[in-house]
């Protein structure tokens, strides 16, 4: 999570390039420190190999002219005194994420009308009204328990609800769910035989292909659905989306249980991707690199602002993925509160007093 680390680390301890090292600062400051620090080692690297063929060629120019023999012996032995480091690889693997669109939807995707969902007496949403358009990058956010969740299953037909969700002409969705067991139910059944049931008119070696660029390679792919990794399921749905090529993308969560490299691949892809994204999450950094519109589902109904989140909290002010920022506004409140009560008092207190002085 970009936003905690920054907001919680002084210190990274970076395990990579089989060795482990320690930066201090923020997250953000590691990433640059960290890139700059492999390029200035790559930079010396390239400098040493220059330096070495500089001189191999001036061997093999005068290594049999009698009047540079001398002077090329050297240079052979200084070729020899240079050791050039031999930088290891980093363990860091993203996966390969490309989402595409058989087709093209048609400019209206979603005309979402009077949308209610109760449970027996707890009424979750009431009366939601949205439309989407196409190549809208839609964020839902918002408190926990107020229905985020609920909206996306209602919107892919898993739950019952009143009022209308209509789906646009040639609308074709692929869904992430938040409990990846809605779509991984046959925990027996391997990664290739699932993704393979997507695409079953494909080769095994397209399939294979595909795993792979998901990170699935060699025997990985013939894992067990209920043996797989929380990061492993994710992007197992991921291959699937990618084979099915829907334009329109509706993710709950889909960050949960990602890396960071995976996070950042995922955004990528998406921002990338000419359909249509409607997405729930948490993530501050992920909203902020994606959404190009935002509804917020509060207590009191819907806000729908058509814009990115920075812009979103320039307009309508708190910061409701940041948690520090929820917990420094509620402390300059009570702050305030307190100062306010404080002065009350104080006033209180010289009228009393006053009043004394009267008699």
């Amino acid at each position: 999570d970009h936003r905690f680390l920054d907001n919680v680390a002084t210190h990274i301890l970076d395990i990579d390039y089989e060795t482990i090292s320690l930066y201090p600062g923020s997250y953000s400051k590691f990433v640059a420190d960290k890139a700059e620090t492999r390029e200035r080692k790559e930079g010396e690297i390239d400098r040493q190999r220059k330096i070495i063929d500089e001189k191999k060629a001036f061997v093999e120019r005068f290594r049999y002219k009698a009047t540079k023999a001398r002077q090329a012996q050297s240079r052979i032995k200084q070729i020899e005194k240079i050791e050039v480091e031999e930088l290891a690889q980093s363990s860091r693997r993203a996966p390969h994420l490309k989402f595409e669109q058989t087709r093209k939807s048609g400019r209206d995707v979603l005309k979402i009308n009077g949308l209610s969902k109760s449970y027996e007496a707890k009424q979750v949403l009431r009366d939601v009204s949205i439309e989407v358009r196409r190549g809208d990058k839609l964020a839902v956010i918002g408190a926990n328990g107020l229905g985020k969740s609920t909206l996306i299953k209602c919107l892919v037909g898993n739950l019952q609800h009143d009022g209308a969700a209509t789906w646009g002409y040639e609308t074709h969705v692929g869904y992430f769910p938040q409990d990846h067991s809605e779509l991984l139910d046959q925990p027996k059944q391997s990664a290739l035989d699932y993704l393979w049931d997507s695409c079953p008119q494909e080769t095994t070696s397209f399939v294979r292909g595909h795993l792979g660029r998901l990170l699935f390679s060699g025997e990985d792919v013939e894992k067990k659905i209920s043996s797989l990794s929380g990061g492993e399921r994710a992007r197992l749905i991921f291959s699937k989306l990618i084979v099915s090529k829907p334009n329109v993308l509706v993710l709950d969560e889909p960050t949960n249980h990602l890396d960071i490299e995976s996070i950042e691949a995922l955004v990528n892809a998406l921002a990338a991707y000419d359909g249509t994204v409607i997405f729930v999450s948490h993530d501050r950094w992920f909203v902020s690199q994606l959404a190009s519109r935002v509804v917020e589902i509060t207590e009191g109904g819907i806000r729908d602002y058509a814009g990115t989140y920075d812009e979103y909290l320039s307009h309508c002010g708190d910061d409701h993925l940041d948690a520090d920022a929820v917990a420094l506004k509620a402390k300059r409140d009570k702050k305030k509160h307190l100062e306010d009560g404080a002065k009350d008092n104080d006033w209180q207190q010289q009228k009393l007093l006053r009043a004394r002085h009267r008699k």
